[in-house]
């Protein structure tokens, strides 16, 4: 009886992963006919954070079938003067396609951005400019921040909200969301770490960078004793940190 509840368990898992497959491939193909492009089965999208104009980072996913492909997720600190979504678009379009260019990888079917026509602007001229045809979509919030329209070549495209296509389009803006705003995060909070740094006498670049790989946060930091911290640090440095 427990082999035969096992082997049940065990099918009905497997028709699962079936299903939940060909919900993902159907996605794909609704999108290509609902875009008409060619296919859609490799679709590379993009997200932009930023906390007033500083720390701005970029993080790029790859669904691959209609599912997340994590090997191929790019994460990238963003180096241009300009903070807004229109030049940081452009700088991280320009980085990724150049790269993919210069080491010949798999051109993705489809790109999709978190805006709206400027940021679709922004990385289409990048790709002109690299002389690359790859279509850039747009995808479009409503009033409660959540996916309710497709913007492609200036025109708006309606979802059927209990399409596969839908739930598709909403896994890859939840997961770029939430990729980008975890490096974001990270990048912010060792930048305010290091700044906290350059108060505390005795510490220098090399030992601040000693800190900051051991320790990612404040809060680990801050819950290091006196031992833990002369383990990298001279007994009153360490002290003067410890009572900073």
């Amino acid at each position: 009886m427990a082999c035969n509840n096992a082997l049940n368990i065990l099918k009905e898992k497997f028709e699962l992963i079936k299903k939940n497959d060909e919900n993902a491939l159907n996605a794909c193909i609704e999108l290509k006919e609902l875009l008409g492009i060619p296919s859609a089965n490799k679709i590379e999208a993009f997200d932009n954070s930023h906390l007033f104009g500083t720390y701005s980072v970029s993080g790029m996913i790859t669904f691959t079938l209609g599912l997340p492909d994590k090997n191929n997720y790019r994460k990238y600190k963003i180096t241009c003067e300009h903070h807004d979504d229109f030049h940081v678009m452009k700088e991280v379009i320009y980085r990724r396609y150049f790269r993919v260019l210069m080491d010949d990888l798999e051109h993705p079917d489809l790109i999709i951005v978190d805006g709206g026509k400027a940021q679709i602007t922004a990385a289409t001229s990048v790709l002109n400019d690299l002389n690359l045809d790859i279509p850039v979509c747009g995808l479009v919030k409503n009033d409660k921040h959540r996916t309710s329209n497709i913007l492609y070549n200036d025109k708006l495209y309606d979802i059927d909200k209990t399409s596969n296509l839908f739930h598709m389009l909403e896994r890859i803006q939840d997961e770029v969301h939430n990729y980008t705003i975890r490096y974001h995060k990270n990048i912010r909070s060792k930048g305010a770490l290091s700044s906290l740094l350059d108060d505390i006498p005795g510490i220098g670049e090399k030992r601040k960078k000693m800190l900051l790989k051991k320790y990612s946060s404040m809060n680990k930091m801050k819950e290091a004793s006196i031992e833990d911290l002369k383990e990298i640090l001279p007994d009153d440095i360490a002290y003067n940190l410890h009572e900073f």
